[in-house]
């Protein structure tokens, strides 16, 4: 067996506690981060509450979708290729976006429990950044298609 495989082994069978305890997760602070998504105003906890929420919905679908890909990859399945193909469709809503709502979650929870060390204007010139290089790199990727 090669180390490729044996990290392919490896992977695999962590992805089996990482959807279930990120399930777990998902179950016990469910009915809370329906609370706290109602709350008329958050608090800093309803909104660290809802950023795990968020964080573990989207590590564990991810999980499965890429647990999926690559156990039809190591078992030599002809749709291997077609998940791979697709991946991004995945990556897209289940990684880039929930990681993105789940920070901006924890950051309006930071900013909610701590005025002074995280202000709010700063949080607000970071997010607009990361947008703004987000569109950078758009432009500057798609001139190489």
């Amino acid at each position: 067996m090669t180390i490729h495989k044996a990290a392919e082994l490896i992977s695999l069978s962590l992805t089996v506690p990482t959807v279930l305890l990120g399930s777990l997760v998902v179950v016990i602070w469910g009915k809370s981060s329906i609370k706290a998504l109602k709350a008329h105003k958050k608090s800093a906890t309803d909104w660290l509450i809802l950023g795990i929420v968020v964080s573990f919905v989207g590590s564990s679908l991810d999980n499965i979708y890429w647990g999926i890909t690559w156990g039809s990859d190591l078992l030599q399945i002809e749709s291997s290729a077609t998940w791979f193909r697709n991946g991004v469709y995945a990556n897209i809503p289940l990684r880039q976006t929930a990681g993105i709502i789940a920070a901006f979650c924890h950051l309006r929870g930071a900013i909610s429990w701590s005025s002074k060390g995280l202000p709010d204007g700063l949080v607000n010139r970071i997010i607009t950044a990361s947008w703004a290089l987000c569109a950078i790199t758009l432009i500057a990727l798609y001139q190489f298609l």
